[in-house]
């Protein structure tokens, strides 16, 4: 699984909804497991354009499944 900075990703929600989200960092080691950093679409792409750095969550790895490579 190739996640990257912009990587279309899906979350699942704990309670099992499915969101897009963007990637702001590759696989990460967590206190207890993996984590990926995402935002959401509208977040990444506001901040892209004003050159600030987006407001993210850490996201466990094995809820998220990866869209649209980077």
């Amino acid at each position: 699984m190739a996640i990257a900075q912009g990587t279309l990703v899906e979350v699942t929600t704990a309670l099992g909804e499915r969101v897009l989200m963007r990637a702001l960092s590759g696989p990460e080691k967590g206190r207890d497991f993996e984590v990926v950093w995402v935002t959401t679409e509208a977040e990444f792409d506001a901040t892209r354009e004003s050159g600030e750095e987006p407001d993210g969550i850490p996201w466990p790895v094995e809820s998220l499944r990866v869209l649209d490579p980077a």
